[in-house]
């Protein structure tokens, strides 16, 4: 039996190294979410950014290196500051 796909890249580890690119991004809180996931990719090109709706969404416990979760309201805005992990 293989194991479930995940919406985003293996995850690299905990033992990150961002060669000076951006990991968190507070200014995006109340911007909409497209706008936000296409500012995430350009500012960190490493990272892949899985929307999490308010209702209904679930996350992964695990700090992954790759991954920005990007945590939107039912109008799709940014309501969570998305940081790595």
């Amino acid at each position: 039996m293989s194991a479930p796909k995940q919406p985003y890249p293996p995850c690299a580890g905990n033992s990150c190294s961002y060669h000076g690119y951006k990991t968190a991004w507070p200014e995006l809180v109340g911007q909409a979410g497209p706008k936000c996931k296409a500012a995430i990719e350009k500012d960190n090109p490493f990272v892949t950014v899985v929307n999490v709706p308010r209702n209904g969404g679930t996350i992964e416990p695990d700090y992954c290196c790759n991954r920005v979760y990007l945590f939107v309201d039912e109008n799709n805005v940014c309501y969570f500051i998305p940081t790595v992990g």
